[in-house]
């Protein structure tokens, strides 16, 4: 099922955590599932509303002065098929920050769900289910102010916000164009013959 995407960078809204769930989208922005709404906002999440229980058994903390953070929610997605497209996510991203940089001016690389650009975290994302839908949360710096780890920004790179939105957006609709296509152009595969030359 194609996923509807929007940018909506002129609504701001604050990321505590207790935004993924079913109905916020469209709540907040008039959308139903399937869909996808990248939005900028602070960021504060921590205690019950951090959905990693790792993170939240060490008492760990999200925090920014301002992110773009894309929420999306599924319905008839398994959560692993949603752990993909977490990763998924944090590729394009990879590609847009390469694509906007100097050569060379910094290493940019995914480590699972995570980027990061030279030794700095440049993104928070994780996958969850309700009892209705799938739902997911990745989130890019744009000012990492108050981080409780060491971070990188869009602020510090030098790229300008809605640069950096417009090109992970776009990767992000050409890709899921092209994963529709690909769909599209295969015959079914059939029981093989009784006997193979």
């Amino acid at each position: 099922m194609p996923l509807g995407l929007s940018q909506r960078l002129d609504v701001v809204q604050h990321y505590s955590g207790c935004e993924l769930y079913p109905g916020f989208l469209k709540e907040r922005f008039g959308v139903e599932p399937d869909a996808g709404v990248l939005f900028r906002g602070s960021a504060r999440v921590e205690g019950l509303a951090l959905v990693d229980l790792e993170d939240r058994a060490q008492g760990d903390c999200i925090v920014a002065t301002e992110m773009l953070h894309l929420i999306v929610e599924r319905q008839g997605l398994a959560l692993e098929q949603m752990v993909l497209l977490q990763r998924m996510l944090a590729a394009i991203c990879v590609e847009s920050l390469q694509a906007l940089l100097p050569r060379r001016a910094c290493e940019v690389r995914r480590s699972g769900d995570d980027v990061f650009v030279g030794d700095g975290k440049f993104s928070v994302s994780i996958a969850t289910t309700s009892h209705t839908t799938t739902l997911l949360h990745f989130a890019m710096n744009v000012d990492a102010t108050g981080a409780p780890v060491r971070t990188s920004d869009l602020k510090g790179l030098g790229l300008p916000t809605e640069l950096f939105a417009r090109e992970f957006m776009s990767r992000l609709v050409a890709e899921q164009r092209d994963i529709e296509a690909a769909q599209v152009k295969v015959a079914p595969a059939h029981e093989p013959p009784e006997s193979l030359p």
